[in-house]
């Protein structure tokens, strides 16, 4: 049976399209993810048009409390689910849960001993410790011993990446 060709054509890009929507991650570097870097003020994060939904972050440690934004500003990538958290007007963490990767390859559901091990070829320390309060594993990355990257892992697959660390409230 022969298929006509513009079945084939639409068949063609139908799957070009898929495999290219596959892996379009946006890169969580040690101080960045897009636009948005650690440090830049609040205002600036802002304009880029990457958040949404502001509300307060960790209440916890008490007044004045974080100031906290998802992903889901007009420009943001669809595929992003991440959440950024200002302390005195700097953005001081950001918190991936989909839709990032790191330049080691590293990404969501990767398994901690990847990472580990991806982390360790480069150049940096990586430790893991797994926490019964949290149910789960944190990965630390660190550069000249400051943590410069971390993760959370359920079941040994990362969850959650972010720079510089994995926020908690507790």
């Amino acid at each position: 049976m022969r298929l006509p060709l513009a079945v084939i054509a639409v068949a063609v890009a139908s799957c070009v399209l898929a495999s290219s929507a596959i892996g379009k991650e946006t890169t969580m570097t040690l101080n960045s993810v897009g636009p948005l870097k650690l440090g830049m003020k609040r205002s600036a994060a802002v304009k880029t048009d990457w958040l949404s939904n502001r509300g307060n972050g960790c209440e916890l440690g008490g007044k004045p409390y974080p100031i906290a934004y998802r992903t889901g500003g007009p420009s943001a990538p669809k595929g992003l689910k991440a959440f950024v958290e200002f302390n005195s007007d700097r953005l001081t963490s950001l918190s991936a849960t989909a839709g990032v990767r790191t330049p080691v390859g590293v990404r969501i559901g990767t398994t901690v001993t990847n990472m580990l091990t991806r982390y360790r070829a480069a150049g940096y320390g990586a430790t893991q410790a797994y926490s019964d309060v949290f149910g789960g594993t944190f990965v630390r990355v660190t550069k000249r011993g400051k943590q410069v990257l971390g993760a959370f892992a359920l079941k040994r697959k990362v969850t959650t990446l972010a720079i510089p660390s994995v926020p908690v409230c507790e």
